[in-house]
């Protein structure tokens, strides 16, 4: 592994998500398991929201410090998905 990807992979070893987070990400994948990438956006987008008015100003920064830390694991389409979403989040 590239010292970038070992990097990426290294800012979330401290990300322990609890099982609240988790059952919201299931309950999403299986909500979105037939939507197409526009609705993804749309729900992005909502949940950018939530997460705002949930978490401290550092924890939030924190999390797109560590979305943009896994650059390096992602291939040009998934690189380019993740620009679209950071600027359509103002990131």
């Amino acid at each position: 592994m590239s010292k970038d990807i070992n990097k990426g992979i290294g800012e979330f070893t401290d990300f322990i998500p609890t099982e609240d987070q988790i059952n919201k990400f299931e309950e999403l994948a299986n909500a979105y398991s037939d939507k197409s990438e526009d609705d993804f956006f749309v729900e992005i987008i909502r949940v950018n929201e939530q997460m705002e008015q949930e978490m401290s100003k550092e924890e939030y920064e924190e999390l797109f410090e560590k979305l943009n830390s896994i650059r390096p694991l992602l291939n040009e389409e998934q690189s380019e998905k993740l620009d679209r979403i950071l600027d359509v989040l103002g990131k």
